[in-house]
């Protein structure tokens, strides 16, 4: 019955929507929609006042590409890649240039006059004057067992991490926007249903009591009756639905950057479903370690993890350094002692000069901390990475067989629903005709707005479920054109070889 269709269709669509608009990350940032949201179609200029903006109706890719520019999760991974990237120039750079330290101090010193043999002055803090030292120390590294390559190599994979964080989110941030986007209209689709059987059954009374009125007795009140009842619970659940569909709409503008309230609007008035070409399930699977953004984050976070160990190993031996030290003193109102022997820190000049320094930390105990703290460390990251790889599998199956099932869902209600909009065709022609009757017109309306219902939600669910599918994959887009997947990025950060997984430790 019409009653059940509306029902149904309404907790089917309305609580999905509200679900979406209320779960998704960028509701949460802006809080609850206003109670004011702008009615499509309807003016918000007061009289007199100033002109509403020209409401700007956009597909899911502008959406889409609106929401990655304003999504602030994404700025913020976005400085955190620069700022890791700078963390790897300077390691780089620390490899082949000396640090370099310089200082100057400018002050007062006691005078002092005469040598060490004889002076006319005494202790005495009466008399001062200038002094100007400067002193320059370079300390170039020669050789350290590897503390400054493994650096590197773990400031670069850090940046992978960072990288294929942030590609993890725009994939999230992708799918959210077309989840919303397809949500909204899928109640609009659903709407234009029930409306469209809501003016059938209005066309329906009009034709009964007609006939009623011309003494038809094939057409009684109770028919009447059940028609009224029809177009009552079909017409209540459309406002529902509308209330969902515009709170849905204003999370999706907030994600596209802009109010609850702006001039911002999806453009497709039916809900049709995405035209993918989608490869077979190995081919998903052969490239799956390539392109997720979840494991390669989980894996160049192993690999910096273990050049990490590697570099915390190497400082239980010795550093090789060439050092260089230049300094000046000149304090005018005090003698400058030729003798060698004699120590003025006011007045003196030492170097230039170099030598070779080997610098070595005796504190084993401290190192080997570190080490078993870095060792537990890259432990738990493998056993992640374990984890994940099973994990994603298992994932990337589920919402592939997603995509496939609805896709069949979408072919079969398709044939359903234009069966059933051919059977209410010919159903509301026999009534006009007066040789059908009112039960018919009810079963008829009843199973297209059913049916019809359920092929919309299918779409939509087709279309969500390839955007899962991306998002698993790292993808923008799943089967548009001849690849499967058309904005896959790869990976990272790639090193020269694998490391291999460390044992137990055994020293």
């Amino acid at each position: 019955m019409t009653v059940g269709v509306a029902r149904g269709t309404f907790v089917l669509a309305s609580a999905l929507l509200l679900s979406q608009a209320v779960g998704d990350p960028a509701r949460a940032r802006e809080g609850a929609p206003s109670a004011s949201v702008t009615v499509l179609g309807a003016s918000s200029a007061v009289a007199d006042g100033p002109r509403a903006p020209a409401l700007e109706r956009l597909g899911v890719e502008e959406f889409v590409q609106r929401a990655i520019e304003a999504a602030p999760e994404l700025d913020v991974s976005r400085w955190a890649v620069v700022s890791q990237e700078a963390d790897l120039q300077q390691a780089k750079a620390s490899s082949f240039l000396p640090e370099l330290t310089a200082t100057s101090n400018f002050g007062y010193a006691r005078r002092a006059r005469g040598n060490v043999l004889e002076s006319p002055d005494t202790v005495d803090t009466r008399a001062f004057g200038p002094f100007n030292r400067v002193e320059i120390q370079l300390v170039q590294p020669l050789y350290t067992w590897g503390k400054i390559t493994s650096g590197i190599e773990a400031a670069t994979h850090a940046v992978g991490v960072k990288i294929a964080e942030h590609d993890g989110l725009e994939a999230t941030v992708i799918e959210q926007t077309k989840t919303l986007y397809y949500n909204i209209v899928l109640a609009r689709s659903v709407v234009g249903i029930l409306e469209e059987a809501r003016d059938g059954f209005d066309d329906a009374l009009e034709t009964a009591r007609e006939r009623r009125e011309d003494g038809d007795v094939d057409v009684t009140e109770l028919d009447i009756l059940y028609l009224r009842v029809g177009r009552a619970e079909t017409a209540k659940e459309i406002p529902k639905l509308v209330a969902g569909e515009k709170a849905a709409l204003g999370a999706l503008r907030v994600l596209a950057g802009g109010e609850p309230g702006s001039a911002l609007d999806v453009r497709e008035r039916l809900l049709d479903p995405e035209p993918a070409v989608l490869e077979p399930l190995e081919h998903y699977l052969a490239e799956l370690y390539e392109v997720s953004p979840t494991w390669r984050q989980i894996e160049q976070g192993v690999e910096a993890q273990a050049s990490e160990l590697s570099r915390t190993e190497a400082e239980y031996f010795p550093d090789l350094l060439l050092t260089g030290y230049f300094g000046y003193s000149y304090a005018p109102d005090r003698d400058r002692q030729l003798n060698p022997f004699a120590n003025d820190n006011f007045n003196f000049l030492r170097g230039p000069g170099g030598f070779l320094t080997v610098r070595w930390p005796l504190n084993f105990h401290i190192t080997a901390t570190k080490v078993q703290k870095a060792r537990a460390e890259l432990g738990q990251l493998q056993a992640r990475r374990r984890q994940a790889r099973s994990g994603l599998a298992v994932e990337l199956v589920s919402a592939y067989e997603t995509v496939v099932e609805s896709r069949k869902a979408v072919t079969d209600l398709d044939d359903g629903r234009r069966a059933g909009r051919a059977i209410l065709t010919l159903t509301v022609t026999n009534f006009d005709l007066a040789i059908g009757d009112a039960s018919e017109i009810l079963n008829a309306l009843g199973n297209y707005a059913r049916v019809s219902s359920s092929y919309y939600e299918s779409v939509r669910d087709f279309n969500v479920s390839l955007a899962r599918l991306a998002r698993v994959l790292g993808a923008e887009q799943v089967g548009r054109g001849k690849s499967a997947v058309t904005r896959a990025r790869p990976a990272a950060v790639s090193v020269e070889a694998p490391r291999p997984e460390l044992a137990p430790p055994t020293r």
